[in-house]
């Protein structure tokens, strides 16, 4: 049935309907012309029967009856020369139009030669309906018919009694009879009766045409169906071959086409849509390798991943087979890019990518996601320890050293495991889950983690974190807390460096090791630095209307808050808002900020704070990857170094070796130099025999509100002793 209905609504029901639809119009026309021409014929064959009975019945009627009567022709060309009006002779009427055995004498005979019926009518001047008195028609056993009248309503009596012939089909017996009905008038010319003549039933003739119209009907239905039923099946056979083009071609947009493509031979309008079917086909194949592969592994790209993992997906929800999805980053890809370049790191991806391909098989789905993150889709029923087995392959393969020009190059990774069937529910929770797993790898580094439920509370404590974020940041409920930096050789103060802190209505004091992340990740750390900007400038405005002499306040700055295009105006704005000296404020950078941006743009930004009159640090120095030449190019007044130079320095002669490189450097370059994280006593004497300017740590203070400060301050100054200070 369905077939039948797709044959009936497709191309086939359409040009088999206007094929049916051209015959039956065809058909119509001339069955139209053949009746019309049968009615016009018969028509004029009952006109002239009728007209020739009229013509007959006046003539014998006067000529038996000449003593008495006499016929009136009319003289027009629409009368035709046909009787008008038979005329009495004499005042005779009374007498005349009366029943007598001569006129029923003369109505037979006038029946028989016209062979049909003749009827005598007198006018009853009291009704002024027409009274039969004589007929040719008789009942069954021979005798007379009951009365009948012509009188209003009658379709002759109108021109009867109007003395006007009547030429037309008159009920008689039940039944039509074509007749023509010629008035009687009195000597005077006045209407007196009627001479009806007809020739037969004319209701024959409407049946007859009523039957011949039937049957054309009839005839034209069964030859349109016949014409349809040939249709639909010479024309579905005829398009049977595009019917299976087309499931072809629906097969190849599924991607499950098999074997060659039909017709592919044949030397017609088929052919020619099979040959470019055939194209097609070749063409889609290209694409599909253009639109699904990565260009520089050859290994699948995003695009096919997904399209994979949704199948996977519905197989392992519906238990036809069950997959577990890999997630691979090479831990700290972008700094061997930045280090050695991209053409070396292209070479390692195409090694990795080989590597992973080795250790996987030829069972593993394996795709490129973007720079050095790659996905593995195993479908083959593998369990818990065979997965942890083909991971830990995997991480060794990484770890073999890369051969370079200038060397070795040792690879670290970090792999994020999610099994279909237990660990997600669709295909963006799964791809999501990975992630998480991925994200709990790296922070532990160098190792697979399967996914579990608790990644899923860390992640959403990360996203309510976030939330709880925006509305302090909004509602400004983080705090500034300042840490002190000092000269080492007077105790005097030389700066002090805002640090955020919050502390939240129901959760309480939240660290800057777990909210400064966040920040960064969420994008917040733009609206978090300008809030921590404009705290640490309003409180340099208060303590120097107090006459407390900050010096200048240090506020770090994320790569992400240097980069926006109105970085300089939010200070300039800052600044103004407060009514402070540029030199006030102090911007502290990392040397993250290196890191995928070219030297001219690094140079601009720094430049456009620096005429602001803002003193820029550098901090952290040390720990990252930036180049040396920096240093002696942009603007920078302070140095930081970073803690790791200065922790256990009084045992390691090694660590005090390359800080003294590193203030011999500092100070030949001009720069103030601040060393962080001194917390013992042993470790400031170090540094201050070294000669830097401030040192910055818990040895003196920990961070602490604004209010307590000038007291901290205060105290090391007068007791000379840092530990004092900071234990009172």
């Amino acid at each position: 049935m369905r077939e039948l209905f797709s044959l009936l609504t497709g191309i086939t029901g359409r040009i088999t309907t206007r094929f049916a639809l051209i015959v039956s119009v065809a058909m119509l026309i001339t069955a139209t012309l053949g009746y019309v021409k049968l009615f016009q014929v018969t028509a004029a064959d009952s006109s002239i029967r009728i007209d020739r009975a009229s013509r007959a019945a006046t003539a014998l009627f006067t000529e038996k009856l000449n003593a008495e009567f006499a016929a009136v022709y009319g003289e027009s060309q629409d009368q035709g020369g046909r009787p008008q009006a038979i005329r009495l002779k004499g005042p005779t009427a009374e007498t005349s139009l009366t029943f007598r055995d001569e006129y029923d004498a003369l109505l037979k005979q006038i029946g028989s030669i016209n062979q049909g019926a003749a009827n005598l009518f007198r006018l009853n001047p009291e009704t002024k309906a027409f009274d039969r008195f004589a007929t040719t028609f008789r009942k069954p056993d021979g005798s007379m018919p009951p009365p009948m009248s012509i009188s209003n309503g009658h379709p002759a009596y109108d021109n009867l009694i109007n003395n006007r012939p009547h030429l037309g089909e008159v009920p008689v017996m039940g039944r039509m009879r074509l007749a023509y009905l010629t008035p009687i008038q009195d000597a005077a010319g006045s209407i007196a009766g009627a001479l009806a003549v007809d020739v037969g039933w004319a209701d024959d003739l409407v049946r007859a045409r009523n039957e011949l119209r039937v049957q054309i009907i009839v005839a034209a239905v069964l030859i349109v169906i016949l014409v349809a039923l040939f249709g639909v099946f010479s024309v579905s056979r005829e398009l049977k071959p595009l019917r299976e083009l087309a499931g072809y071609a629906e097969d190849l947009a599924a991607e499950t086409a098999t074997g060659t493509v039909p017709y592919i031979s044949r030397h017609d309008e088929i052919g020619a849509l099979a040959q470019g079917l055939k194209r097609v086909e070749v063409l889609k194949s290209r694409l599909a390798h253009l639109a699904y592969t990565d260009p520089l592994t050859g290994l699948s790209n995003r695009g096919r991943y997904l399209s994979d993992l949704d199948k996977a997906m519905n197989e392992s929800l519906t238990g036809k087979r069950k997959w577990t999805l890999l997630h691979l980053d090479i831990d700290n890809f972008r700094q061997i890019n930045d280090v050695y370049g991209q053409a070396t790191g292209d070479r390692l991806l195409k090694a990795v990518a080989a590597m992973i391909s080795e250790a996987a098989g030829n069972r593993a789905q394996i795709a490129r996601l973007n720079a050095d993150h790659f996905t593995i889709l195993i479908g083959d029923g593998s369990s818990i320890d065979q997965i942890a087995t083909l991971t830990e392959e995997l991480l060794d393969a990484i770890h073999r050293p890369f051969q370079i020009n200038s060397g070795e190059i040792h690879l670290k990774a970090s792999i994020g495991i999610v099994l279909l069937q237990h660990d997600a529910n669709d295909t963006d929770e799964a791809h999501r889950n990975a992630g998480l797993a991925l994200r709990k790898a790296k922070m532990d580094g160098d190792k697979a983690v399967f996914f579990s439920s608790e990644l899923h509370d860390e992640f959403q404590n990360h996203i309510r974190m976030e939330r709880m974020l925006r509305e302090a940041i909004a509602e400004r409920e983080i705090e500034v807390h300042f840490q002190p930096q000092f000269d080492p050789s007077t105790n005097q103060l030389a700066g002090l460096e805002a640090l955020a802190r919050w502390t939240h209505p129901a959760d309480g004091p939240i660290s800057p090791a777990d909210f400064i992340p966040v920040a960064e990740v969420s994008g917040q750390i733009v609206d978090l630095g300008t809030l921590v900007l404009d705290l640490a400038c309003e409180q340099a405005a208060k303590w120097r209307e107090a006459k407390f002499d900050f010096k200048h306040i240090s506020v770090n700055v994320s790569p992400i808050q240097l980069w926006q295009p109105n970085f300089a105006s939010v200070v300039q704005d800052t600044l103004k808002r407060h009514d402070l000296f540029g030199r006030e404020i102090c911007i502290e950078i990392t040397e993250g900020v290196f890191l995928d941006q070219s030297e001219k743009r690094i140079a601009s930004v720094l430049a456009a704070v620096r005429k602001l009159g803002v003193l820029l640090s550098l901090d952290d120095f040390g720990s990252g990857y930036s180049s040396l030449g920096y240093l002696n190019r942009l603007p920078f007044d302070q140095l930081k170094i970073d803690r790791s130079f200065v922790s256990d320095i009084d045992t390691d002669t090694r660590k005090q070796k390359v800080l003294g490189g590193i203030l011999e450097l500092g100070r030949g370059l001009g720069f103030n130099i601040v060393v962080e994280g001194a917390e013992t006593r042993e470790e400031v004497e170090i540094v201050r025999q070294m000669g830097c300017d401030a040192i910055q740590g818990f040895y003196y203070s920990r961070p602490a509100p604004a209010l307590l400060i000038p007291g901290v301050v205060k105290k090391i100054g007068e007791s000379g002793d840092g530990a004092a200070a900071a234990s009172a």
